[in-house]
């Protein structure tokens, strides 16, 4: 286990308050065993390396999406939700990257990145834009 508690046993997320709430197009979904008042987010290590999770809303909609490197650390997060006064699906790039997010898409500007919007748009069920 690292120093955060991020590595957890066996993949089960029992150490991190997380559990596996089935798979969508194979990708783990990950639900967070207790509700605090801290930011809903997905682990900040992955069990395994190069893997994706996903976290969706209590109503069953598209939250978030991490991509994790091989070195089990985030690479990219998508979110569907508030952010600078407007709703979008925006991507934070975890390294390499020190800007704010890019917007994929929004009501106000429609699709803004085709590109990254159709590779991940079979997850975002629920996301109203």
């Amino acid at each position: 286990m690292g120093s955060t508690g991020a590595f957890l046993e066996s993949g089960g997320f029992k150490t991190q308050g997380w559990e596996e709430n089935g798979k969508m197009y194979g990708i783990k979904i990950l639900k967070k065993k207790t509700k605090g008042k801290e930011r809903q987010s997905l682990p900040p290590f992955s069990n395994t390396p190069g893997t994706a999770y996903i976290m969706l809303n209590p109503d069953g909609s598209f939250k978030q999406f991490r991509q994790y490197g091989e070195d089990r650390k985030p690479l990219f997060d998508i979110d569907y939700g508030k952010h600078n006064g407007k709703v979008s699906l925006h991507i934070h790039y975890k390294r390499g990257k020190d800007h704010e997010p890019d917007i994929i898409a929004s009501k106000e500007d429609g699709i803004v990145d085709k590109k990254l919007y159709n590779k991940y748009k079979k997850f975002l069920k629920g996301v109203d834009l």
